[in-house]
């Protein structure tokens, strides 16, 4: 539990921009995770190692290995809160900045393109349906960046293509956006994982952002602003897509006896 939670980024917004883009600098590429609480269930990641899956396990050092891990909704904020309260774990910070996909995302991006101007970034899609990839791409190219490439997520990525659609660039940061994966199956994070040496030699920032692309195509609008301000969005979700959003519902509710069985009762 504590390897997991201690690897959660504890910065605002400002300071995690200025990191990813000292790391890109340096390093020549990036990986960014996001966690949020179904993940934390559905992968069974605060189990001992023999109650997991194979898989279980891979993901479980995945999330350790990327750059920045990221803090996804209320639950992650509320458990891990409680974990500095009950001396679980250890952190300078407590109270941690939800810096979910949807809304970080597009925060990176303006940011950059403030610093350094829209020619500086060449993005890259991978991920969601035929249909709602190709508008996701126009949504996010109406909002001026350079999208070079994209391709829905029912096919193997096309990396030679992807990669050649950045010969024109030059001196870009370049982002791949994927966003291929559910709890159950974290498809993006997986394949992120075992291609690091192609991503670190075409000088990537890779992001995996799970459902953006959806909400950037419109299939799935966002909660009102004062959902959101008041840490319902979940909830408004679940009422608007119950099918689609039951699980991870119920997932995210799981935190309540995690809080018992974790930090009350300490087992590990």
């Amino acid at each position: 539990m504590q390897t997991v939670l201690n690897k959660l980024y504890t910065g605002d917004y400002p300071q995690l921009v200025n990191d990813i883009l000292k790391t890109y600098d340096e390093e020549g590429f990036c990986v960014i995770n996001f966690l949020y609480f179904s993940n934390i269930v559905a992968q069974k990641l605060f189990y001992e190692s023999k109650e997991q899956t194979e898989k279980q396990r891979e993901y479980k050092k995945i999330l350790l290995k990327a750059d920045y891990l990221l803090p996804d909704g209320i639950a992650v904020q509320i458990f891990y809160y409680l974990a500095t309260f009950f001396h679980r774990i250890t952190s300078p910070r407590p109270r941690l900045c939800n810096m979910n996909g949807t809304d970080f995302t597009p925060y990176l991006l303006e940011e950059i393109k403030k610093k350094y101007g829209n020619q500086k970034i060449a993005l890259l899609l991978y991920g969601a349906p035929p249909k709602g990839i190709e508008k996701a791409a126009n949504y996010i190219s109406r909002k001026g960046f350079n999208v070079t490439y994209y391709q829905d997520g029912y096919r193997e990525f096309e990396r030679e293509a992807a990669m050649e659609s950045l010969e024109d660039y030059q001196d870009t940061i370049n982002i791949l956006l994927v966003g291929r994966s559910t709890p159950k199956i974290p498809l993006q994070e997986l394949r992120t994982s075992r291609n690091y040496q192609k991503i670190k030699k075409n000088n990537l920032v890779v992001m995996n952002v799970g459902g953006l692309f959806d909400r950037w195509s419109g299939d799935q609008k966002r909660s009102p602003k004062l959902v959101r301000k008041i840490k319902l969005e979940r909830l408004w979700r679940f009422i608007s897509q119950p099918k689609r959003n039951f699980k991870k519902v119920m997932n995210s509710l799981m935190v309540f006896p995690y809080i018992f069985h974790y930090l009350v009762l300490k087992k590990t």
